[in-house]
């Protein structure tokens, strides 16, 4: 190394002038790699897993900053280590992301596992950031920097989002596990009245998830599809007809990332409680409540503040591949994606106006009724005492989905017969691709390792021959 500076190993790297199809190779490469790293389908299958395995802080941890290594990693091979990037290279990350997106969120919403739901939603929200990867490939490879630059900006700021919403769902559902000892939505419910202060906190994380303003998961979401909807300029006929169908494709993927987290959020929280257990929960303590507090208030701020917080990503793309943003004279109230659009977004005036409507409501409410109370029981349909066996259930939200998404899915079904003392209907899901890729994968890694077993002798004579007949091959190859 050059004075014992670690830049040689980049410089040396950015020195190098690869042909075009090294170039593509190595960026082809890279996204295998950290696409494994970050949970794209179809390298996805160890995210599903990990999650309901670690402990809670462990999940934040992994969601929040692990993931994001993998985004910076291929940023910084892309945009810095292979220099300027062909328009085509954008189409891959883009077409994975957008799959990645609508398999991770169609998978999340038949979830019954709280880990597990909030697991297949970072692979929604890992395909969500690629997808603004290849778009800015795309843009700055055709000569258009500035739509490059407010793509990654979007994929900057939902990575940041990401990190902070996705570690506030995954301390709430720690909270939730530590005070009930239960993960499996069937047996939740009701926490809200035993743990007001996570199930408040949690939803906060919850409607940023669902990418609802003013909180900071719309801005990035916003972002990304001003970019998708500003393409029309680009120079190629194949992209124009190909960047609507990925606009419908996010918006999708936040539609229905929102039906996903009214599921989280209401099966655990609202409703009756589905186990006399829950009555013991209870709430967070202090030390819990501030971890979750920093992070809901980070959530708002950065959703109030986009100015600022672009502002801030803006140096950093500057930096990472000279694509400049152009500056919009606004106020700071006011985001601009480009000044020469029409397109504006102002989370404050949306908080205002949030604030005034529930306000005014309220104050309506109060004079119209003069402050006098009359409480009676909910209509009941007929019903008598309604039970926690009435309300809606995670596999009852995930059966539309379901029969909707039934190719993402490897079904079976367990049926009852007119035989049965105790008739019951069951449906089990299961990841296609982990069925036909992995397992066969697994099976002939297990045959080949059981083939090789004889090796293993035991005996550390035997193991010392080993070593040294491979070193006598590797010296007879170097001579």
């Amino acid at each position: 190394m050059q004075g014992g500076s670690w830049h040689f190993t980049f410089s040396a790297m950015r020195a190098a002038h690869l042909a075009p199809q090294w170039a593509t190779l190595a960026f082809l490469l890279a996204l295998f790699g950290f696409g494994a790293k970050a949970g794209l389908v179809p390298l996805h299958v160890w995210l599903p897993e990990a999650h309901p395995a670690a402990p809670s802080p462990v999940s934040a941890l992994m969601s929040g900053v692990m993931l994001k290594t993998a985004v910076y990693g291929m940023l910084r091979v892309t945009f810095d280590l292979l220099g300027h990037p062909q328009w085509w290279w954008g189409l891959v990350p883009l077409a994975v992301g957008l799959f990645s997106a609508l398999f991770g969120v169609v998978f999340a919403a038949t979830q019954t596992d709280m880990k597990r739901l909030l697991a297949f939603s970072s692979v929604e929200n890992v395909g969500i950031i690629f997808t603004g990867l290849g778009l800015a490939i795309v843009f700055l490879g055709v000569g258009m920097p500035a739509l490059g630059a407010l793509a990654l900006i979007a994929l900057l700021y939902h990575s940041l989002n990401h990190a902070f919403m996705k570690s506030l769902l995954f301390l709430g559902t720690g909270a939730v596990l530590h005070s009930t000892g239960e993960r499996n939505l069937g047996r939740l419910g009701g926490l809200i009245h035993r743990m007001p202060w996570v199930a408040w906190l949690t939803l906060i994380g919850t409607l940023a998830m669902a990418g609802l303003p003013p909180l900071n998961g719309f801005v990035s979401e916003w972002l990304l599809l001003q970019s998708f909807l500003f393409a029309q300029d680009v120079p190629h006929t194949f992209i124009n007809m190909l960047l609507p169908l990925g606009a419908a494709v996010v918006a999708l993927a936040a539609a229905l990332a929102a039906y996903v987290m009214v599921k989280f959020f209401g099966v655990i929280f609202l409703g009756q409680p589905r186990e006399p257990s829950l009555n013991r929960a209870h709430d967070a303590g202090a030390l819990e409540r501030i971890g979750l507090i920093w992070l809901a208030l980070a959530c708002l701020a950065l959703g109030l503040l986009p100015t600022y917080v672009i502002g801030a990503l803006r140096t950093v793309v500057e930096q990472l591949n000279g694509a400049r943003l152009p500056h919009a004279n606004s106020p700071w109230w006011l985001l601009v994606p480009l000044p020469d659009r029409q397109a504006s977004y102002s989370a404050p005036l949306f908080l205002v106006a949030i604030a005034a409507v529930v306000g005014a409501t309220t104050l309506g409410v109060r004079l119209l009724y003069h402050r006098r109370v009359r409480r009676a029981p909910p209509w009941d349909c007929g019903f008598g005492a309604l039970s926690a066996r009435m309300q809606d259930t995670a596999e009852g939200f995930g059966q539309p989905i379901r029969h909707i998404f039934q190719p993402f899915f490897a079904m079976k079904r367990e049926l009852p017969t007119p035989f049965d003392r105790a008739p019951r209907y069951r449906v089990t899901t299961a990841d296609r691709i982990w069925l036909t890729l992995y397992l066969p994968l697994g099976s002939l890694v297990q045959r080949i390792a059981d083939a090789f077993a004889w090796l293993q002798q035991g005996r550390i004579a035997t193991y010392l021959l080993y070593s040294f007949v491979t070193l006598l091959v590797l010296l007879a190859l170097v001579i």
